[in-house]
Protein backbone atom coordinates (compact mmCIF):
# COMPACT_ATOMS: atom_id res chain seq x y z
CA UNK A 1 0.00 0.00 0.00
CA UNK A 2 0.83 3.58 -1.04
CA UNK A 3 -0.16 6.53 1.29
CA UNK A 4 -0.53 10.04 0.40
CA UNK A 5 -1.01 12.63 2.92
CA UNK A 6 -2.18 16.17 2.00
CA UNK A 7 -0.89 18.72 4.24
CA UNK A 8 -1.32 22.60 4.34
CA UNK A 9 2.38 22.80 4.38
CA UNK A 10 5.35 21.23 5.29
CA UNK A 11 8.69 22.62 7.45
CA UNK A 12 10.83 24.32 7.10
CA UNK A 13 9.66 26.31 9.26
CA UNK A 14 8.82 23.49 11.88
CA UNK A 15 4.96 24.17 12.48
CA UNK A 16 1.91 21.62 14.39
CA UNK A 17 0.41 19.84 11.22
CA UNK A 18 3.40 19.65 9.05
CA UNK A 19 5.53 18.06 11.60
CA UNK A 20 3.19 15.57 13.36
CA UNK A 21 2.48 14.34 9.38
CA UNK A 22 6.31 13.46 8.82
CA UNK A 23 6.81 12.01 12.16
CA UNK A 24 3.53 9.91 11.25
CA UNK A 25 5.19 8.98 7.76
CA UNK A 26 8.68 8.06 9.71
CA UNK A 27 7.01 5.60 12.33
CA UNK A 28 4.97 4.06 9.30
CA UNK A 29 8.14 3.44 7.77
CA UNK A 30 10.04 2.85 10.07
CA UNK A 31 7.32 -0.13 11.75
CA UNK A 32 5.36 -1.37 8.33
CA UNK A 33 8.04 0.05 5.52
CA UNK A 34 4.81 1.47 4.37
CA UNK A 35 6.07 4.46 1.78
CA UNK A 36 4.32 8.02 1.80
CA UNK A 37 4.19 10.54 -0.08
CA UNK A 38 3.02 14.80 0.50
CA UNK A 39 0.99 16.71 -1.49
CA UNK A 40 1.38 20.69 -0.13
CA UNK A 41 -1.45 22.72 -0.30
CA UNK A 42 0.61 25.68 -0.90
CA UNK A 43 1.15 26.16 -4.58
CA UNK A 44 4.36 28.76 -3.67
CA UNK A 45 5.77 25.85 -1.10
CA UNK A 46 9.28 24.49 -1.89
CA UNK A 47 10.75 21.64 -0.82
CA UNK A 48 13.17 22.06 2.48
CA UNK A 49 15.50 19.53 4.09
CA UNK A 50 12.94 18.59 6.70
CA UNK A 51 10.88 16.33 4.33
CA UNK A 52 13.95 14.17 4.23
CA UNK A 53 13.41 11.22 1.92
CA UNK A 54 9.65 11.34 1.36
CA UNK A 55 8.70 12.98 -2.24
CA UNK A 56 6.56 15.90 -1.81
CA UNK A 57 4.84 18.54 -4.11
CA UNK A 58 2.93 20.99 -4.14
CA UNK A 59 -0.67 21.51 -5.60
CA UNK A 60 -0.71 23.08 -9.17
CA UNK A 61 -2.92 25.48 -7.79
CA UNK A 62 -5.93 26.08 -5.01
CA UNK A 63 -8.33 24.49 -7.78
CA UNK A 64 -10.35 21.58 -7.32
CA UNK A 65 -9.07 20.25 -11.22
CA UNK A 66 -5.62 20.96 -9.86
CA UNK A 67 -5.97 18.79 -7.05
CA UNK A 68 -8.26 15.79 -8.91
CA UNK A 69 -5.28 15.50 -11.35
CA UNK A 70 -2.50 15.28 -8.64
CA UNK A 71 -4.45 12.83 -6.55
CA UNK A 72 -5.19 10.66 -9.77
CA UNK A 73 -1.09 11.23 -10.80
CA UNK A 74 -0.92 8.93 -7.23
CA UNK A 75 -2.58 6.17 -8.56
CA UNK A 76 -5.54 3.87 -7.38
CA UNK A 77 -3.57 2.17 -4.75
CA UNK A 78 -2.70 5.17 -2.93
CA UNK A 79 -4.55 5.35 0.45
CA UNK A 80 -5.29 8.87 1.28
CA UNK A 81 -4.76 10.76 4.57
CA UNK A 82 -5.90 14.45 4.76
CA UNK A 83 -4.67 16.26 7.50
CA UNK A 84 -7.74 19.26 7.85
CA UNK A 85 -6.83 22.72 9.09
CA UNK A 86 -8.73 24.93 6.91
CA UNK A 87 -7.30 28.19 7.84
CA UNK A 88 -4.01 26.27 6.53
CA UNK A 89 -5.43 25.59 3.47
CA UNK A 90 -7.34 29.02 2.52
CA UNK A 91 -6.86 32.58 4.56
CA UNK A 92 -10.71 32.70 5.38
CA UNK A 93 -11.15 29.04 6.56
CA UNK A 94 -13.48 28.04 3.59
CA UNK A 95 -11.23 25.46 0.82
CA UNK A 96 -13.71 24.66 -1.43
CA UNK A 97 -11.40 24.25 -3.67
CA UNK A 98 -10.12 20.89 -1.23
CA UNK A 99 -13.38 19.46 -0.75
CA UNK A 100 -14.50 19.61 -4.16
CA UNK A 101 -11.14 18.47 -5.65
CA UNK A 102 -11.33 15.32 -3.07
CA UNK A 103 -15.01 14.92 -3.64
CA UNK A 104 -13.86 14.40 -8.19
CA UNK A 105 -11.56 11.88 -7.00
CA UNK A 106 -13.54 9.89 -4.71
CA UNK A 107 -16.65 9.68 -7.19
CA UNK A 108 -14.11 8.32 -9.78
CA UNK A 109 -13.18 5.45 -8.27
CA UNK A 110 -15.61 3.52 -5.57
CA UNK A 111 -12.62 1.82 -3.45
CA UNK A 112 -10.55 4.71 -3.09
CA UNK A 113 -9.54 5.10 0.09
CA UNK A 114 -9.74 8.70 2.07
CA UNK A 115 -9.16 8.72 5.53
CA UNK A 116 -9.63 12.70 7.21
CA UNK A 117 -7.72 13.64 10.51
CA UNK A 118 -9.41 17.07 12.01
CA UNK A 119 -6.97 19.17 13.35
CA UNK A 120 -9.98 21.52 12.79
CA UNK A 121 -13.61 22.22 11.88
CA UNK A 122 -15.12 24.99 12.08
CA UNK A 123 -15.09 28.56 13.85
CA UNK A 124 -17.72 30.31 15.76
CA UNK A 125 -18.32 34.05 17.32
CA UNK A 126 -19.96 36.81 17.81
CA UNK A 127 -21.56 38.94 14.88
CA UNK A 128 -18.78 41.50 14.83
CA UNK A 129 -16.21 38.63 13.96
CA UNK A 130 -16.25 37.47 10.65
CA UNK A 131 -15.90 33.65 12.17
CA UNK A 132 -19.63 34.12 12.45
CA UNK A 133 -20.80 34.81 9.01
CA UNK A 134 -17.85 32.48 7.48
CA UNK A 135 -19.06 29.53 9.71
CA UNK A 136 -21.84 28.18 8.09
CA UNK A 137 -20.02 27.24 4.87
CA UNK A 138 -17.19 26.12 7.13
CA UNK A 139 -19.64 23.61 8.73
CA UNK A 140 -20.72 22.79 5.11
CA UNK A 141 -17.21 22.12 3.57
CA UNK A 142 -16.49 20.05 7.08
CA UNK A 143 -19.99 17.72 6.70
CA UNK A 144 -19.19 16.82 2.90
CA UNK A 145 -15.66 15.93 3.93
CA UNK A 146 -16.84 13.70 6.58
CA UNK A 147 -18.86 12.21 4.44
CA UNK A 148 -16.37 11.39 1.85
CA UNK A 149 -14.34 9.83 4.28
CA UNK A 150 -14.23 6.52 5.23
CA UNK A 151 -12.85 7.27 8.88
CA UNK A 152 -12.55 10.12 11.06
CA UNK A 153 -10.15 11.65 13.36
CA UNK A 154 -9.23 14.40 15.83
CA UNK A 155 -7.67 15.07 18.48
CA UNK A 156 -10.30 17.16 21.18
CA UNK A 157 -13.30 15.74 22.10
CA UNK A 158 -14.91 18.42 21.53
CA UNK A 159 -14.07 18.60 17.71
CA UNK A 160 -15.43 14.88 17.85
CA UNK A 161 -18.80 16.56 19.41
CA UNK A 162 -18.94 19.12 16.46
CA UNK A 163 -18.30 16.10 13.78
CA UNK A 164 -20.75 13.82 15.93
CA UNK A 165 -23.91 14.84 13.30
CA UNK A 166 -22.30 14.38 10.23
CA UNK A 167 -20.80 10.64 11.01
CA UNK A 168 -23.61 8.32 9.97
CA UNK A 169 -22.70 6.16 13.02
CA UNK A 170 -19.14 5.81 12.41
CA UNK A 171 -16.79 5.59 14.99
CA UNK A 172 -14.62 9.35 15.66
CA UNK A 173 -11.13 8.17 17.19
CA UNK A 174 -10.05 10.73 19.55
CA UNK A 175 -6.17 10.68 19.05
CA UNK A 176 -4.30 13.68 21.18
CA UNK A 177 -1.25 14.62 18.90
CA UNK A 178 1.84 13.26 19.82
CA UNK A 179 5.40 14.85 20.09
CA UNK A 180 7.16 15.60 16.89
CA UNK A 181 10.67 15.55 18.81
CA UNK A 182 10.83 12.26 19.94
CA UNK A 183 9.83 9.50 22.52
CA UNK A 184 12.85 8.54 24.94
CA UNK A 185 12.35 5.64 26.44
CA UNK A 186 13.18 6.47 30.00
CA UNK A 187 13.83 10.07 31.35
CA UNK A 188 15.93 11.48 34.29
CA UNK A 189 13.96 12.80 37.50
CA UNK A 190 13.02 16.46 37.30
CA UNK A 191 15.43 17.22 40.31
CA UNK A 192 18.64 15.57 38.48
CA UNK A 193 17.84 17.77 35.82
CA UNK A 194 19.41 21.10 34.94
CA UNK A 195 17.46 23.83 36.44
CA UNK A 196 16.57 25.45 33.02
CA UNK A 197 12.64 26.09 31.68
CA UNK A 198 12.78 25.68 27.80
CA UNK A 199 9.95 27.80 25.80
CA UNK A 200 9.53 26.10 22.27
CA UNK A 201 6.95 26.16 19.54
CA UNK A 202 6.03 28.54 17.12
CA UNK A 203 6.55 31.93 16.96
CA UNK A 204 2.74 32.86 17.64
CA UNK A 205 3.06 30.78 20.73
CA UNK A 206 5.99 31.98 22.16
CA UNK A 207 5.22 35.64 21.51
CA UNK A 208 2.22 35.45 23.47
CA UNK A 209 4.28 33.61 26.39
CA UNK A 210 6.92 37.15 26.19
CA UNK A 211 3.98 39.62 25.75
CA UNK A 212 0.91 38.83 27.86
CA UNK A 213 2.47 36.28 29.87
CA UNK A 214 5.76 37.11 30.44
CA UNK A 215 5.05 37.93 34.25
CA UNK A 216 3.52 34.07 34.67
CA UNK A 217 6.89 33.02 32.92
CA UNK A 218 8.93 35.09 35.48
CA UNK A 219 6.84 34.20 38.26
CA UNK A 220 7.43 30.06 37.06
CA UNK A 221 11.08 30.96 37.07
CA UNK A 222 11.17 31.82 40.68
CA UNK A 223 9.17 29.65 42.18
CA UNK A 224 11.09 26.33 40.33
CA UNK A 225 14.84 28.35 41.13
CA UNK A 226 15.23 28.02 37.66
CA UNK A 227 18.63 29.57 36.38
CA UNK A 228 18.40 30.32 32.71
CA UNK A 229 15.43 29.77 30.10
CA UNK A 230 16.03 28.49 26.82
CA UNK A 231 14.00 29.89 24.04
CA UNK A 232 13.80 27.50 21.11
CA UNK A 233 11.99 28.47 17.33
CA UNK A 234 11.72 30.74 15.15
CA UNK A 235 13.28 34.45 15.90
CA UNK A 236 10.40 36.61 18.04
CA UNK A 237 11.23 39.40 20.06
CA UNK A 238 11.56 38.77 23.41
CA UNK A 239 13.10 40.26 26.72
CA UNK A 240 16.41 39.68 28.43
CA UNK A 241 15.30 38.42 31.04
CA UNK A 242 12.30 37.09 32.58
CA UNK A 243 12.60 38.79 35.95
CA UNK A 244 16.34 38.03 36.99
CA UNK A 245 16.24 34.88 35.06
CA UNK A 246 18.33 35.79 31.88
CA UNK A 247 16.45 34.36 28.53
CA UNK A 248 19.07 32.63 25.72
CA UNK A 249 17.83 32.35 21.83
CA UNK A 250 18.76 28.87 20.35
CA UNK A 251 16.35 29.68 17.22
CA UNK A 252 15.55 26.65 15.35
CA UNK A 253 16.90 23.10 15.92
CA UNK A 254 16.60 19.68 14.52
CA UNK A 255 14.02 17.78 16.33
CA UNK A 256 16.95 15.00 17.75
CA UNK A 257 18.83 18.11 19.15
CA UNK A 258 15.68 19.45 20.90
CA UNK A 259 14.84 16.27 22.28
CA UNK A 260 18.50 16.15 23.76
CA UNK A 261 17.64 19.63 25.52
CA UNK A 262 14.01 18.90 27.10
CA UNK A 263 15.62 15.30 28.29
CA UNK A 264 17.62 17.88 30.22
CA UNK A 265 15.77 20.84 31.07
CA UNK A 266 13.77 20.98 34.43
CA UNK A 267 10.38 22.25 33.10
CA UNK A 268 8.72 23.02 29.56
CA UNK A 269 6.31 26.42 29.41
CA UNK A 270 3.83 27.23 27.15
CA UNK A 271 0.70 30.15 27.03
CA UNK A 272 -2.13 28.39 25.69
CA UNK A 273 -5.60 27.21 26.24
CA UNK A 274 -5.79 24.38 28.27
CA UNK A 275 -9.08 23.23 26.93
CA UNK A 276 -6.87 22.50 23.66
CA UNK A 277 -3.84 21.52 25.04
CA UNK A 278 -4.42 17.63 23.75
CA UNK A 279 -3.97 19.36 20.33
CA UNK A 280 -0.50 21.03 21.06
CA UNK A 281 2.48 19.27 19.86
CA UNK A 282 4.47 21.43 22.15
CA UNK A 283 3.06 20.09 25.49
CA UNK A 284 2.82 16.52 23.85
CA UNK A 285 6.73 17.31 23.45
CA UNK A 286 7.08 18.60 27.10
CA UNK A 287 4.75 15.64 28.32
CA UNK A 288 6.59 12.63 26.36
CA UNK A 289 10.28 14.03 27.91
CA UNK A 290 9.28 13.69 31.22
CA UNK A 291 9.87 17.70 31.57
CA UNK A 292 7.13 19.47 34.00
CA UNK A 293 4.56 20.58 32.04
CA UNK A 294 4.06 24.44 32.38
CA UNK A 295 1.07 25.68 31.50
CA UNK A 296 -0.14 29.80 31.23
CA UNK A 297 -3.65 30.79 31.19
CA UNK A 298 -6.78 32.83 32.36
CA UNK A 299 -8.50 29.81 33.33
CA UNK A 300 -7.80 26.27 34.16
CA UNK A 301 -9.24 22.91 33.91
CA UNK A 302 -10.08 21.08 37.29
CA UNK A 303 -12.00 18.11 35.41
CA UNK A 304 -11.13 15.84 32.81
CA UNK A 305 -7.52 15.67 31.14
CA UNK A 306 -5.51 16.87 30.83
CA UNK A 307 -5.91 18.78 34.47
CA UNK A 308 -4.30 21.43 36.12
CA UNK A 309 -1.70 20.53 39.23
CA UNK A 310 -2.32 16.95 38.04
CA UNK A 311 -0.63 16.74 34.51
CA UNK A 312 0.46 20.38 34.20
CA UNK A 313 1.53 23.08 36.95
CA UNK A 314 -0.24 25.63 37.22
CA UNK A 315 1.46 27.43 39.95
CA UNK A 316 1.28 24.51 42.75
CA UNK A 317 1.53 20.78 43.05
CA UNK A 318 4.68 18.80 43.30
CA UNK A 319 6.59 19.06 40.49
CA UNK A 320 7.70 15.39 40.24
CA UNK A 321 4.45 14.35 40.56
CA UNK A 322 2.84 16.48 37.78
CA UNK A 323 5.75 15.32 35.47
CA UNK A 324 5.29 12.02 35.69
CA UNK A 325 1.01 12.34 35.97
CA UNK A 326 1.65 13.61 32.52
CA UNK A 327 3.82 11.26 30.88
CA UNK A 328 1.48 8.68 31.68
CA UNK A 329 -1.14 9.88 30.41
CA UNK A 330 0.64 11.04 26.85
CA UNK A 331 1.88 7.03 27.11
CA UNK A 332 -1.90 6.33 26.19
CA UNK A 333 -1.33 8.33 22.45
CA UNK A 334 2.06 7.65 21.59
CA UNK A 335 3.48 8.33 18.32
CA UNK A 336 3.71 4.11 18.16
CA UNK A 337 0.51 3.79 19.28
CA UNK A 338 -1.39 6.05 16.71
CA UNK A 339 0.81 5.05 13.77
CA UNK A 340 -0.90 1.23 14.06
CA UNK A 341 -4.31 3.09 14.23
CA UNK A 342 -3.43 5.03 11.27
CA UNK A 343 -1.95 2.12 9.95
CA UNK A 344 -5.29 -0.06 10.17
CA UNK A 345 -7.67 2.66 8.80
CA UNK A 346 -5.57 3.32 5.83
CA UNK A 347 -5.84 -0.57 5.05
CA UNK A 348 -9.49 -1.15 5.98
CA UNK A 349 -11.03 1.49 5.61
CA UNK A 350 -14.27 1.19 2.89
CA UNK A 351 -15.21 3.76 0.84
CA UNK A 352 -18.65 5.79 1.06
CA UNK A 353 -21.10 6.05 -1.44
Amino acid sequence: MRILQIVPTLPPPSEGVGSYALALARMLEARWELRTSFLVGDPSWRSGAESGPFTAAPVPARRPEALTDALESAGDGTAVLVHYANYGYQRRGCPAWLVEGLARWRSRGPQRRLVTAFHEVYASGPPWHSSFWLSPRQRRLAATLAHLSGALVTSLERYREMIQPWSEGREIRVLPVFSTVGEPEKVRPVGERARRIVVFGSAGVRRRAYERFLPDLAMTACELEAEEIWDIGPAVPHPATAGSVPILHLGVLPAEKVSKILQDSAAGFLAYPPAFLPKSTIFAAYCSHGALPVCSWDRHLRDGAPVAGRHYWAGSGDPQAIASAARDWYAGHSLTGQAETFRRLLECTGIRA
